[in-house]
């Protein structure tokens, strides 16, 4: 998922070195055995659990979250299967997200997933992926309460489930932070003997409508401004759509500073930190003081003390000449659109 265009050489690492917490043994999933019906995947970097193939055909329903619902649509079946589609979509804008299964063609399975999004939240809708054959869908969630799918269907065969889930994980930290393993959604189920168009399709769909998240984006020149706009930042919050309060910005800031501008740090449903370092230095970055939405219980098998997410984890995961001191936070509900001071 590209969420925006930000000056990745001055951002990226930061936000990798920020978020890599959330994969390292003895963090997230320090301790304990793997729930009935699930098995312990991982390496040195990656520990998790997953779904034991064939345990419970359900197919990844497994939590209260609104954002997550199964249905049945078709048919029954009986093993053994034969491969099918299954797609998945999401949107930037919302935890929810749209998997349906068990289809005959690629096409039926990606106008099913892509037309129950835009029914639901409207344009913006992105398909994610459509995959042939038994594997399923794993699913991360960041400290935003953005989710993320990936098949792991370009992995080779034999690919350990540890290695699968680390593309996944990979995925999330290059545009986000406190990416946490979530769910295995599974491919639905066609009876070997089955032909088409006997309908097996099952949909893991928003059940209760979808929420919308709020939205803060920081905004700065990409080139040296008149001396008036120098040290200076456009913040944009309040939007429930990532889209127009991307344009806002930067329409403002160009407007303003006659240059052109770029997103330069952002954050839904969470707090945007200024900060500056021991010499003075000026820095932002992303942070919650509440995640959204909290991983399934059976996949996340222990609380870290201290959330990586949170503003004093974030700043000080991002402070190279200690010790930093918070300037300001912005929230992402309070509308506003202004200029901000960005000296050091």
């Amino acid at each position: 998922m590209k969420l925006f265009r930000i000056r990745a050489a001055r951002f990226l690492l930061p936000f990798l070195l920020a978020t890599a917490y959330c994969l390292l043994p003895n963090a997230a999933w320090a301790e304990g055995r793997c729930p009935p019906g699930m098995y312990e995947t991982g390496s040195q970097d990656f520990i998790g659990c997953a779904p034991i193939p064939g345990y419970d055909q359900g197919g990844g329903d497994g939590g209260s979250d609104e954002s997550r619902s199964t249905s049945q649509t078709g048919a029954t079946y009986t093993k053994p299967i034969q491969p099918s589609y299954m797609a998945a979509v999401t949107h930037i804008d919302t935890s929810s997200y749209w998997v349906t299964r068990a289809h005959w063609t690629a096409d039926s399975a990606n106008k099913r997933a892509l037309a129950a999004c835009k029914a639901a939240i409207g344009d913006g809708c992105v398909l994610n992926e459509t995959v042939y054959g038994y594997g399923p869908f794993g699913v991360m969630i960041d400290a935003m309460g953005l989710r993320w799918i990936k098949s792991g269907a370009d992995v080779p065969k034999g690919t350990p489930e540890s290695i699968r889930y680390q593309a996944l994980a990979m995925q999330c930290l290059k545009s986000s932070f406190g990416c946490e393993f979530e769910e295995v959604i599974w491919q639905g189920a066609i009876p070997e003997d089955a032909v088409p168009p006997t309908n097996f399709v099952t949909d893991n769909f928003p059940l209760y409508g979808v929420k919308r998240h709020h939205w803060a984006l920081l905004a700065k020149p990409e080139s040296e401004p008149p001396a008036a706009w120098q040290n200076k930042a456009w913040l944009m919050s309040g939007s429930q759509n990532s889209a127009e309060a991307r344009k806002a910005v930067l329409d403002r800031c160009r407007a303003d500073s006659g240059v052109s501008c770029a997103i330069d740090a952002y954050v839904a449903n969470g707090v945007l930190v200024r900060f500056v370092d021991a010499k003075g230095k000026a820095g932002w970055t992303s942070a919650v003081t509440k995640r959204v939405i909290e991983p399934l219980g059976s996949y996340r098998r222990k609380k870290p003390k201290i959330d990586p997410a949170s503003v004093a984890a974030r700043v000080e995961r991002q402070c190279f000449v200690k010790p930093c001191k918070v300037i300001a936070t912005y929230d992402a509900v309070t509308p506003r659109l202004q200029v901000v001071d960005d000296a050091g």
